[in-house]
């Protein structure tokens, strides 16, 4: 489902996956069947931004304002994916 949406809304959207795999083959084999970006697995701020979204569990979707970073939407599983209102949430 998030790939096909993804699919319609790439041009105003980006998601970028953020493994808590806790082994690199684990991130290359899961990751293989998505089409968005990915914080490489050995990427040293790979926690920092884990800690800084305050990622809990998983699965985890946070909607970030790509202008100022700020959290939109701190889990959207499970919630309608609506541009227009994470829009006029974050002005």
């Amino acid at each position: 489902m998030l790939i096909n949406w993804y699919q319609q809304m790439k041009r105003f959207v980006e998601i970028v996956f953020l493994s808590a795999d806790h082994d690199e083959n684990g991130f290359i084999s899961y990751f293989a069947s998505m089409p968005w970006l990915a914080v490489a697995f050995d990427d040293d701020g790979r926690e920092k931004i884990k800690e800084r979204i305050k990622v809990t569990g998983i699965p985890c979707l946070v909607v970030l304002d790509w202008k100022t970073g700020k959290i939109i939407v701190d889990n959207a599983v499970g919630h309608p994916l609506d541009i227009a209102k994470w829009r006029s949430i974050s002005k």
